[in-house]
């Protein structure tokens, strides 16, 4: 806390006033990454077309704001895969025995992992793109009909 009240040129007790605790400050932080991160319903004709971006936008969130997403972001986040995954069911695109929570908590614990553990967050740009691009490959290689 001491270092961040030197940061934002303020007095520690004045950010344990406002905040009461490390945590009370972590969490108002994470309420406002949450609020800047919102995640947009991508366009796009087939769900392979809407995955791709999504899970492009994930892994970019995720490696830029780490432990600071909260619970209501991953929370949407899994609903829009899942949402995804459910209309390419419905369309016949995916496979029926897909199970669509099962593949949303697998997208964004990959991405928020991979960040959190170096695998993105340590090589920014490109590299994050390449393994955005194989997950999702990956989760439409296995949701697909074969």
């Amino acid at each position: 806390m001491a270092r961040i009240a030197e940061a934002a040129a303020v007095n520690k007790q004045l950010l344990f006033h406002y905040f009461h605790s490390k945590a009370g400050l972590h969490g108002a932080v994470a309420e406002l990454v949450a609020g800047r991160s919102v995640i947009p319903t991508p366009p796009g004709k087939t769900p392979a077309e809407r995955l791709r971006p999504l899970i492009d936008e994930l892994v970019r969130t995720a490696r830029d704001h780490g432990a600071l997403l909260s619970d209501a972001w991953r929370s949407q986040a899994t609903k829009i895969v899942a949402a995804i995954v459910e209309d390419g069911q419905r369309s016949g695109h995916f496979r029926d025995d897909v199970d669509p929570d099962t593949i949303s908590e697998l997208v964004v614990n990959a991405s928020v992992g991979a960040a959190t553990m170096g695998a993105v967050a340590q090589r920014a740009g490109a590299s994050s793109s390449r393994f955005a691009g194989s997950l999702a490959q990956v989760i439409i290689d296995y949701a697909s009909w074969r």
